[in-house]
C-alpha cells in the first residue's frame, strides 16, 4: 500500500499515473478498467443513492471487480474531506492466512461462496468463487472473504458452502478482518493519493458520519 499526501492531480495526470502502473501494455482500455462513465469514477455521497457505496453507511469489507473483472490496483485520490467518518479501512488477507492452523487452513480449501446482487450500480450479477485463491503475480494464498451487505440500498446476498460449519467459520474469518493486528485505517486529508493491491487486500469504509463532504476519484488498474 503506497501513499502520496498533498498534491493537487488533473484526471489526465491520475490516468497517466494509473497507466504506469499498470502491468499491461498497449491499449488504455487494457490497462485501466472502463466502466460506462470510463476509467476514473467519482466517489461521494449522494441523498438520492439507490446503492450503499454513494451513501452514508458503512461498506463492508470487499474486492472490486467481482461481478465483472477484478483489477491489480485501485488507486484513490482524495478530492474533499472534512476528517473524522468515512475512513477507508484495509485488511491484509495474506497476514490471516499465514495466521491460521494448518485445520483452519484445510477448511479454507474446501469453502465456496455465491454471492448475489441487483444491478442498480455499475456492478451486479452472481458470482461463486473459492475462499482460498492465489495471488496472480506472487502466488501467494489470499481469502476472498467479502461479508454480507444487509443494507436497503441494493443488497448483497451471500451463501457459503464446502465443510459442516463453514457458515460458523466464514463468520469467525470476518470478525478477524477487524483485528488490528490485520487491519488499517486510513483516514482521509484532501490531497491524499493512495494505491493498494486489490489482491492481497479486502478493502471497506466506517459510515460518514458528519463527513458526508468526502470524496474522492477511483481508478481500477490492470
Amino acid at each position: 500500500m503506497r501513499i502520496l499526501k498533498s498534491k493537487t492531480f488533473t484526471d489526465d495526470e491520475l490516468i497517466a499515473h494509473a497507466r504506469g502502473l499498470s502491468t499491461v501494455t498497449g491499449d488504455i482500455r487494457e490497462q485501466l478498467l472502463h466502466w460506462d462513465f470510463g476509467a476514473v469514477m467519482t466517489m461521494k455521497f449522494d441523498p438520492a443513492a439507490t446503492n450503499y457505496l454513494f451513501s452514508d453507511e458503512a461498506v463492508p469489507f470487499h474486492w472490486d471487480g467481482a461481478f465483472y473483472r477484478e483489477p491489480r490496483y485501485l488507486l484513490f485520490y482524495c478530492l474533499e474531506s472534512e476528517g473524522s467518518g468515512g475512513e477507508t479501512l484495509f485488511a491484509d488477507t495474506e497476514k490471516i492466512w499465514e495466521s491460521l492452523s494448518e485445520e483452519d487452513r484445510v477448511r479454507c480449501r474446501s469453502v465456496q461462496l455465491t454471492y448475489r446482487t441487483k444491478k442498480l450500480a455499475h456492478y451486479g450479477g452472481e458470482i461463486t468463487v473459492p475462499l482460498l485463491q492465489s495471488h496472480p503475480e506472487t502466488k501467494r494464498p489470499i481469502l476472498r472473504i467479502a461479508e454480507r451487505v444487509e443494507t436497503a440500498l441494493n443488497p448483497v446476498e451471500l451463501t457459503v458452502s464446502g465443510v459442516p460449519g463453514c457458515e460458523e467459520f466464514f463468520q469467525s474469518l470476518v470478525r478477524m478482518l477487524y483485528r488490528p493486528e490485520f487491519m488499517t485505517e486510513h483516514r482521509w486529508e484532501q490531497g491524499d493519493l493512495l494505491v493498494v493491491d486489490n489482491f492481497r487486500y479486502l478493502h471497506g469504509r466506517r459510515s460518514l458520519g458528519s463527513n458526508r463532504r468526502r470524496s474522492f476519484k477511483r481508478i481500477q488498474i490492470f
